[in-house]
């Protein structure tokens, strides 16, 4: 090591210490993934190096890649930097300070290290300052103020003018499933997701959806190249079905990050590209996502599970097994759970098999001899309704958002009537919710007894079943008889048809 580099390293460490040398790079947004900008910020920091007489190796070059230091993202190698500061005196280098820290916290951060371990900051643009002296922690706490203001400023610009994006129905971000870059429909994948709303429209499960997707469809999941290994999720499917942009509408709500939250984003209104189902069809799906009394769940692998209801207490009956009863009709029950607070509950069983044989024929003999009726007025005058009681209140959020951005309403006030139209748009969507229940019957072949015989041993699956059994059965009570234990007998059970 030259002289000149020993006398640099003995104006900042201690006697006995030798100080590290360590380089910091960052760049926020690496759009071509080429990681371009974090080398052209290692060759000018090389060179200040190489100017100083300062030696670093490749283990002391600290890189963070795509890495906004403003939101909040993880940096590893900055961590990775801190541990080694830790371990003695410290010179960082890098290009500008604000690659190194562009909040006053972080900058804390540093500074709280300086007593036990030395630092000094040279950058490549701005010159350099020790953390060690008051004056070089003042100059800090300057430029990270100066960084914090205008990184502020700049996440403004960027949400209004993704805002303004929003409200003229631009595609916005990368390629999602379904779609390309642009919004350029793919074909393949479009009829998947119109496969995808036609099966849940028709009472299918997620996690039904989610098994015929990787046991037939044959297509990949969106995540497949993440890592996944192509497999679909009830999740994913979910995130899929309720996005706004598969029907051609632009949603914007800042507030989720990465995800599309329980029941889509708040939407603005049209988008430029072409939709793979309908509006309405998008409205329907989160009614039905967001229906407190949906029966048809991820759990409901079992024909009767919570549809049949105890005649003593009236809750839900659940499925169980005894396997060590070699009698089939013994082995598959349906049994009211006893509840410790509840006294009233538990004690009620009865074998699946006749109840699901008795059930299985009337719904056979109920549908063989009705003709689907069309949509009532009613029905049809719920549906315009609830869609014209949505259209509204997603007019009066924009003119709510316009009022707020020009100040003519208060912050409270803005916030009170957006929680009032947010709550007309979910009464609405309750509403569509109750009319969809007749969804689970369209394209069966009602009348047809020797077809639907056929259908319901051998195609449908049960998630499909159980959505025929609740748009159908007002109630199905199995009443308790201390003569019989859990025998089936027709008589303990009282079923009832819809209007």
């Amino acid at each position: 090591m030259s002289a000149n580099v020993l006398e640099r390293r003995a104006t900042t460490a201690p006697a006995g210490l030798v100080e590290q040398v360590l380089i910091y790079l960052r760049i926020s947004e690496d759009r071509t993934g080429e990681e371009a900008g974090v080398e052209r910020q290692r060759a000018d920091c090389l060179a200040l190096c190489a100017r100083l007489g300062l030696s670093v190796s490749d283990e002391d070059v600290f890189m963070d890649n795509d890495t906004s230091a403003y939101l909040n993202k993880k940096r590893p190698d900055f961590d990775k930097m801190l541990a080694r500061i830790k371990t003695g005196p410290s010179r960082v280098v890098v290009w500008h300070v604000d690659r190194l820290y562009r909040r006053p916290r972080e900058l804390e951060d540093l500074i709280d290290l300086v007593e036990s371990h030395p630092i000094r900051i040279e950058a490549v643009m701005g010159g350099a300052f020790d953390l060690n002296t008051h004056e070089g922690r003042l100059m800090a706490r300057q430029l990270v103020a100066m960084a914090a203001y205008e990184s502020g400023h700049k996440a403004d610009r960027i949400r209004r003018a993704n805002r303004q994006k929003a409200e003229r129905g631009e595609w916005h971000g990368a390629a999602k499933f379904g779609y390309g870059l642009g919004g350029v429909l793919i074909p393949e994948q479009a009829v998947v997701v119109r496969e995808m709303a036609d099966r849940f429209l028709a009472g299918q499960s997620l996690r039904s959806i989610a098994k015929w997707l990787n046991e037939e469809s044959g297509v990949p999941s969106p995540r497949a190249d993440k890592g996944t290994l192509g497999v679909w999720h009830a999740t994913t499917v979910k995130s899929i079905l309720v996005s706004a942009r598969i029907s051609g509408q632009r949603a914007y709500e800042p507030a989720l990050k990465g995800h599309d939250g329980p029941n889509g984003r708040e939407i603005l209104g049209p988008g430029n590209w072409e939709a793979i189902v309908t509006p309405e069809e998008t409205t329907r799906i989160r009614a039905m996502l967001g229906s407190p009394d949906r029966r048809v769940g991820a759990s409901s692998i079992t024909l009767l599970s919570t549809i049949a209801t105890c005649g003593k207490c009236g809750a839900g009956l659940v499925s169980g097994r005894n396997p060590r009863n070699t009698s089939p009709g013994k082995r598959h029950y349906y049994r009211c759970m006893p509840v410790p607070a509840y006294p009233e509950r538990g004690g009620l069983s009865v074998s699946a098999i006749g109840l699901e044989e008795l059930v299985s024929e009337a719904i056979i003999a109920r549908l063989s001899v009705t003709a689907l009726p069309e949509p009532s007025a009613e029905s049809s005058g719920i549906v315009a309704e609830a869609m014209g009681r949505i259209v509204a209140a997603r007019a009066r959020l924009e003119d709510l958002a316009r009022d707020y951005g020009a100040g003519v309403l208060t912050r409270a006030e803005f916030h009170a009537a957006r929680v009032a139209a947010q709550e007309a748009i979910h009464g609405a969507e309750l509403a569509l919710g109750k009319v969809n229940r007749t969804s689970a019957l369209k394209g069966l072949p009602i009348g047809d007894e020797d077809a639907l015989r056929l259908a319901w041993a051998e195609e449908w699956s049960i998630p499909q079943k159980r959505a025929i059994l609740s748009s159908l059965i007002d109630t199905l009570v199995v009443n308790p008889d201390p003569y019989c234990g859990s025998r089936f007998r027709p008589e303990r059970v009282d079923l009832t048809f819809k209007a």
